[in-house]
């Protein structure tokens, strides 16, 4: 029984002999393994590391020549991504930098066909005064609220550089009332218009119109009290008056500015009623 067990023991010795190394071994690889969440860091890092490092090798994004709106505190621009969202009013930044885009899908380009659309806002009791491109090679078209179906609304097309938009803002001024003036009508034949001035300044404010309005002789003002009107009759070439011009109404003098160095100018005064007035053209001599 003694020889049994002395037999037992040693097996028992022999096994822990063995075994030991193998579970140190195990221990070791144990301590050495990493955590999910540490591989995942090291996951990471290592992905952060490669974009970093790649990141000066990408390829460049795409973009537009910039467009500059020069404004002050009366004018403010919102500027939208393509021609549509003009038009129904969407995707708008108010801003005084853009960039040049396709009209149509709103991607920044630089090959000579992008545009700018944009919507002027005025503060109350200011109105548009001048709008102008400084550098007058660098596109193709400024485009108004004729062009665009929106008031106020522009379009900048095929931008070939860098752009500067001066926008201006003017006071307002009242709508006149045709009624404060007594009505001048022309009735005119063939080969004659006539360019109505607003006062007795035939340099500037010219208007290619048949219907005119009296008014002072000063300050171009409407009214009903010793008014005038001054135009210029303009003829085809080849063309002048024929006879005398007929006037219907009341009215004190018709004189004729052609000696003061502007052919075919004359001033009506003293007007006191609407007025009628024919002139007809025959072929010069």
């Amino acid at each position: 029984m003694k020889t049994k067990f002395r037999l037992l023991s040693v097996l028992l010795a022999l096994l822990l002999l063995v075994c030991l190394p193998a579970l140190a071994s195990c221990k070791t690889a144990t301590d050495n393994t990493a955590t999910p969440s540490q591989t995942a860091g090291t996951a990471a890092g290592g992905l952060e590391a490669a974009t970093s490092g790649s990141s000066d090798e990408a390829a460049p994004v795409a973009s537009g020549f910039t467009v500059t709106f020069a404004t002050d505190d009366r004018v403010a621009v919102t500027v939208y991504r393509t021609q549509e969202d003009l038009t129904n009013g969407e995707n708008g930044e108010e801003t005084t930098v853009a960039y040049t885009r396709d009209g149509t899908t709103g991607e920044l380009t630089q090959d000579g066909t992008g545009q700018i659309s944009f919507l002027l806002t005025f503060a109350e009791g200011y109105t548009l005064d001048s709008i102008s491109i400084a550098e007058t090679d660098g596109y193709n078209n400024l485009k108004g609220s004729a062009d665009t179906g929106v008031a106020n609304g522009y379009r900048i097309t095929k931008i070939t550089s860098d752009l500067t938009v001066t926008v201006t803002a003017k006071e307002e001024t009242a709508a006149e009332d045709p009624n404060d003036g007594y009505e001048v009508t022309f009735v005119l034949g063939e080969h004659v218009s006539v360019t109505v001035y607003r006062t007795q300044d035939l340099t500037t404010g010219g208007e290619n119109t048949t219907v005119a309005y009296s008014r002072e002789s000063g300050t171009g003002t409407l009214t009903r009290t010793d008014g005038q009107v001054n135009f210029v009759l303009v003829f085809d070439e080849g063309y002048e008056l024929d006879g005398e011009m007929t006037i219907a109404g009341s009215y004190k003098n018709l004189k004729d500015l052609s000696a003061d160095g502007t052919p075919n100018a004359y001033r009506i005064t003293k007007i006191a009623s609407d007025l009628t007035i024919t002139v007809n053209a025959k072929a010069s001599a």
